[in-house]
């Protein structure tokens, strides 16, 4: 239970620990841009601490607090910890994709604390027929809380309903190593 607790409340205090690093700092463009690619580096880092705790912003939100506990340990934050289940990120093959870099596709103002960033990435990933070179476009929704820029969302356009973190097959392009 006190594990629970650490990480409900790293979950929904991320602004301080956020403090640490560069990410979101500047105003505009430039802060949106820091924290995308902070959020890459630490992908390519297979970081999922920094991904999910530091960089994404804090919420008390139960959909994304359970999302979040899902990709980090494998259990949401009211189930038993024996009852871990996929995905799980960089220890499944639904999240063991790792970007090896990025490029910027597009990058939209919705208004003053809201953009979107598209990114076209490229990496490795491995499931149970073998491993692969990927190909893949993903979403971030960036947003301005206590003046940083923060990953709202991380998601495949076409299945908003989860973070973009796991290889769609049909999709994502995808090359046999």
């Amino acid at each position: 239970m006190a594990c629970a607790t650490a990480l409900s409340l790293a979950l929904t205090a991320g602004a301080s620990q956020h403090r640490r690093s560069s990410a979101g700092a500047g105003s505009g463009k430039t802060g949106v841009l820091a924290t995308v690619d902070a959020f890459e580096q630490a992908y390519k880092r297979k970081d999922k601490k920094a991904m999910i705790f530091e960089l994404m912003v804090p919420t008390k939100d139960a959909e994304s607090l359970e999302k979040r506990y899902q990709w980090f340990r494998g259990f949401g934050p009211k189930d038993m910890p024996g009852t871990k289940h996929p995905p799980i990120l960089f220890e499944t093959s639904k999240g063991s994709f790792v970007p090896t870099g990025y490029a910027v596709g597009a990058i939209k103002r919705a208004d003053s604390t809201h953009w979107t960033v598209t990114v076209r990435e490229q990496g490795t990933y491995r499931d149970e027929d073998g491993r692969y070179t990927v190909k893949r476009v993903r979403t971030f929704k960036i947003v301005q809380y206590n003046h940083k820029w923060f990953v709202a969302d991380y998601v495949l356009a076409d299945n908003p309903e989860d973070y973009g973190f796991w290889v769609d097959d049909i999709l994502d392009k995808m090359t046999k190593r």
